[in-house]
């Protein structure tokens, strides 16, 4: 098939699709026939966190993007406020987790 389409909240969200999944991640790749890379939806409630987590051992890259409220991306220890709008990368060495606002935070995430 040369393409797909999903509704994300059909997609059951689960911690269970590899070591930094949490309980909040929709994997979007798999149902979209997606191989070369993950697709994730993360919908994190009010003040909840993602695992943290690098990826020295597969060498691959992190990019986020915040489509609804705000929160902080923590990079090695370093907290960096994002909101709706805005987008961040993270090369695989350092560690790195999310942490949502009092509103909330739902992010795509790319690995690749």
């Amino acid at each position: 098939m040369s393409f797909s389409v999903v509704k994300a909240a059909d997609v059951p969200a689960s911690d269970a699709e590899h070591p930094a999944s949490s309980p909040y991640d929709r994997r979007l790749s798999t149902p979209l026939g997606i191989t070369r890379f993950g697709l994730y939806e993360v919908d994190l409630p009010a003040g909840a966190t993602t695992v943290p987590h690098d990826h020295r051992q597969d060498d691959a890259d992190d990019a986020y993007v915040v489509v609804r409220g705000s929160g902080w991306l923590v990079v090695d220890g370093v907290e960096t406020a994002l909101a709706a709008g805005h987008a961040a990368g993270v090369t695989p060495e350092p560690e790195r987790w999310f942490r949502a606002g009092p509103d909330g935070c739902t992010l795509l995430a790319v690995c690749a």
